[in-house]
């Protein structure tokens, strides 16, 4: 099998993994898209694979000369690892790295924020719960001394209408305060 068959069937693998993936993932907009950063991620580490080989492939000093270093170098880019064991000597291959690293870190901002939003849902729906059962002791409190402080009213106004509407002074008995 030649090398362009070869690439060809790799990215026919990609594809069907992408929408296996998708189909897995369903409609969860985070699933969504992590599947797609994922499949994103792989892409351009294979593309970005592929264009570092073709920039250094025959250049004086090179040392990507193969697709397995320049998958292994592709990988260690992207996931901004950076051992130092392959690099470019090429400005192409320079420029290549350079776009890499940027959307390496772009892809690991997205799986921190997606990561991130999950533990806010998780975190926010348990405290939610949490006060629901936390109001309802509260709740019955406040109705037990509600129908306390209609009794009491209750009887005041009782009290008052048999000592014939007198004013409670400080003393809390019905004599004018002094």
């Amino acid at each position: 099998m030649t090398q362009e068959r070869w690439r060809q069937c790799c990215v026919a693998r990609l594809v069907t993994l992408l929408k296996l993936l998708h189909r897995t993932a369903g409609n969860a907009m985070r699933g969504r898209i992590l599947t797609f950063v994922l499949g994103s991620a792989a892409l351009l580490t294979y593309c970005g694979a592929l264009a570092v080989l073709d920039a250094e492939g025959n250049a004086a000093g090179a040392n990507i000369t193969n697709f397995g270093d320049a998958i292994w170098w592709a990988m260690v880019t992207i996931t901004t690892v950076g051992y130092g064991d392959h690099y470019p000597v090429t400005v192409v291959g320079r420029c290549v790295a350079g776009g890499l690293m940027v959307c390496g870190i772009a892809v690991l901002g997205v799986v921190t924020a997606s990561v991130a939003s999950w533990l806010v849902e998780q975190v926010s729906s348990g405290a939610a719960a949490a006060a629901t059962v936390a109001e309802e002791p509260m709740k019955q409190e406040i109705r037990r001394l509600a129908e306390q402080v209609e009794r009491l009213s209750a009887i005041l106004e009782n009290a008052d209408g048999e000592l014939g509407g007198g004013v409670i002074g400080a003393r809390g008995d019905h004599s004018p305060s002094p």
